[in-house]
């Protein structure tokens, strides 16, 4: 069964733990956690959103992404009926197909109608489908040999586009620090239910997979009818919709690195179901790591520096998973978890960040990122399929091939300096070089006057609003740093913002609609 990483798939499957008196043990301060997470909230809470409505944001995106993971897992289920398995990957294929005509539709939709949360049918409907399309899938390809029923359970699993894209705009609800930690709690809900129906029994994995969706829904409903949170814009700020198209090199970027997964994992010898579950164990380690590392809220933490783990993670999978030391599958899988899972972290961030700062809706900018990626793997999965066989490379050479692949991918498709330039096109204060200095200090008398500023709060403003950091505003002004950061935060209390780049934006752009 060809593996496509479309949203959720992991690139390894679920591993079988054998029955029996066995127990997984994951100890996690639920107290200590949710202390620092008040601790961060105190210094930049996040943005009109409580602390029940993030968990149920998290919580829910990791039942949709759990569905995802435990459904290809070619372990968890014991294998089809003898005339359903021959239509299996006619199936998959079918499902892709229809999954990336959906997703082009929905995104019409979004364009002509606004948002999709905001109708209530589409939001009860996207979780009886997928839930539907699960039971239809097992019951006539694994319990029964019915393969017409097969190929409609793969046709209507294609619905989970509408799922997907609805969790999506629930994710641009939250700002950039709050996505990253939104997102990296979801992956590790996801493989801590992938661990759990691992060690069910075949049917009560099936059931347990068909209902995951539905508490998704449930979740996601509970999120539809929380005034607080639907009342949330799908954006950090007044002025951070710049974006006048989408940054198709970032897109095309992810697209080959998902491709590179694909065929890594393909090559890796983690083939055994005891050697997997290193990999959802590497998973869950980087899942919270990368949840810890966001709760802190390290004040130089933004996409730049999330991109520079990437390729070095990426090039290091590689060595480990196929040129040192052959045939030893468990740091092989961890590797791969490891990889993967920041990966899927990375991406969903990416797209997120990309969200907020365009003018096209979440929902479209999700889609666009998800099919440039379903169609960069369904190609890798082709390639390895019809490709590599026919040409019959060395090992060492296929090795290289890739190597080369990631390096060339981060020089020249999705390079540092494109993602630095991009990311920094939200904090560079809009009409700075344009306007004159006339014209800009009266906007920032404006707004001083306004926001009840005094005169050495403005002179920081200014400052600020230039890109100025700490030390060179304390060199200017002949102030000490702590004196620095009490101006700024009363500040950011009179503006009502929570950070340097909200505040220059908030000035560069103030009285625009007037």
């Amino acid at each position: 069964m060809p593996r496509y990483l479309t949203e959720g798939r992991s690139q390894s499957p679920i591993p079988r733990i054998p029955h029996g008196p066995a127990t997984l043990v994951i100890d996690i301060s639920g107290e200590d956690f949710m202390s620092r997470m008040s601790s961060a909230r105190a210094s930049g809470p996040i943005e009109g959103m409580s602390t029940s409505a993030f968990a149920v944001l998290a919580c829910g995106l990791g039942f949709y992404m759990g569905w995802q993971t435990v459904g290809i897992s070619p372990t968890l289920f014991p294998a089809p009926q003898p005339v359903s398995a021959g239509l299996v990957t006619a199936g998959s294929h079918l499902e892709t197909g229809l999954f990336l005509a959906l997703l082009a539709l929905l995104a019409l939709f979004v364009r002509r109608r606004g948002d999709l949360m905001s109708h209530r049918g589409l939001v009860i409907a996207a979780p009886l489908l997928i839930c539907a399309a699960t039971l239809i899938k097992y019951s006539c390809g694994w319990l029964f040999d019915l393969p017409a029923g097969l190929i409609a359970g793969y046709a209507l699993k294609a619905t989970k586009a509408l799922l997907f894209l609805l969790w999506a705009e629930c994710l641009c609800r939250v700002r950039f620090r709050d996505t990253l930690l939104c997102v990296a709690l979801a992956y590790g809900v996801t493989f801590a239910l992938c661990l759990l129906v691992a060690g069910l029994t075949p049917l009560a994995a099936l059931i347990t997979h068909a209902a995951l969706p539905l508490v998704s829904g449930a979740l996601l409903l509970t999120l539809r009818n929380d005034s607080a949170f639907a009342g949330l814009p799908q954006s950090e700020a007044a002025g951070a919709k710049t974006l006048q198209r989408p940054p198709w090199r970032l897109f095309i970027g992810v697209g080959i690195l998902g491709g590179v997964v694909l065929i890594v994992n393909t090559l890796s010898e983690t083939k055994s179901p005891s050697a997997e579950l290193y990999t959802l164990l590497a998973g869950l380690a980087v899942s919270f790591i990368t949840a810890a590392i966001a709760v802190r809220r390290v004040e130089r933490l933004n996409f730049t520096i999330l991109y520079r783990w990437l390729t070095p993670l990426f090039v290091g999978s590689v060595i480990l998973v196929l040129v040192l030391e052959s045939g030893n599958q468990q740091y092989e899988a961890f590797a791969i978890g490891v990889s993967w899972s920041f990966f899927r972290i990375f991406t969903w961030t990416l797209w997120c960040s990309i969200a907020l700062r365009s003018r096209l809706a979440a929902a479209c900018v999700f889609a666009i990122g998800q099919a440039t990626l379903t169609a960069c793997s369904t190609l890798a999965q082709l390639v390895i399929d019809y490709v590599l066989p026919t040409a019959q490379l060395a090992f060492p050479v296929t090795v290289s091939l890739v190597i080369v692949i990631i390096v060339v991918n981060a020089a020249f498709v999705m390079s540092e300096s494109d993602v630095s330039r991009w990311f920094k096109k939200r904090g560079e204060p809009k009409g700075l070089v344009r306007e004159s200095e006339e014209a800009l200090g009266m906007r920032l008398s404006q707004a001083a006057r306004d926001f009840g500023l005094s005169k050495r709060e403005e002179e920081i403003a200014r400052l600020v609003m230039e890109g100025k950091n700490n030390a060179v505003i304390q060199e200017r002004l002949c102030i000490t740093e702590s004196t620095l950061r009490t101006h700024l935060r009363n500040i950011y209390a009179k503006a009502e913002v929570h950070s340097r780049q909200e505040l220059a934006d908030t000035l560069a752009t103030y009285g625009e609609d007037e």
